[in-house]
């Protein structure tokens, strides 16, 4: 099994579920597009959503470097536009990542997109072959790859959501 089959699996789920997200409920994608300055019909946070599903699955499924490759071009896209909407509205946007209001865009999204992209972008270099493969190399018919899988997806998913609102609350309150 490939060192990098982990995270590339874990960043491709993740973007199948933001994509599924935006699918099903395009209207917060549609407002952090708007507030990005951006093109934000709603067909478009649609066909994006589908597009990633799509890339996600197939990197999920197959594996090779043109999946990771897309996926690490997902992710690129995904630092820039939350940096690009950071600025735009000084970190009071959601980013709309999964479909529905999410935390606040701001450094750690920028942060957590582009470290995904490196890791992923170093699966192109260092093919991971598709999950199937992946699960067939490692012990226990690959059920603690798949648990650690999705540990780290989930972990990812709660960084991106959770942990902004968190650090957010955590900050004191600006004295007058």
């Amino acid at each position: 099994m490939a060192p990098l089959a982990g995270p590339l699996f874990a960043a491709a789920a993740l973007l199948a579920v933001a994509g599924m997200g935006k699918l099903t409920r395009p209207d917060a994608t549609r407002i952090a597009l708007r507030q990005a300055n951006l093109p934000n019909q709603r067909w478009m946070a649609r066909a994006l959503g589908a597009a990633e599903v799509a890339i996600g699955a197939t990197a999920i499924a197959i594996g090779g470097a043109i999946p990771a490759a897309l996926t690490a071009a997902g992710y690129v896209g995904f630092a820039w536009f939350s940096r690009r909407l950071d600025r735009a509205t000084r970190g009071t946007a959601s980013c709309g990542c999964f479909g529905a209001n999410s935390a606040p865009v701001g450094p750690l999204h920028v942060a957590i997109n582009a470290i995904a992209a490196a890791f992923v972008a170093a699966a192109v270099m260092w093919p991971v072959d598709g999950i199937a493969a992946a699960v067939s190399d490692t012990p226990w018919a690959g059920i603690p790859f798949l648990a650690l899988t999705a540990l780290l997806t989930w972990m990812v998913y709660v960084a991106l959501t959770a942990l902004p609102l968190a650090l957010d609350a955590a900050r004191p309150a600006p004295v007058a």
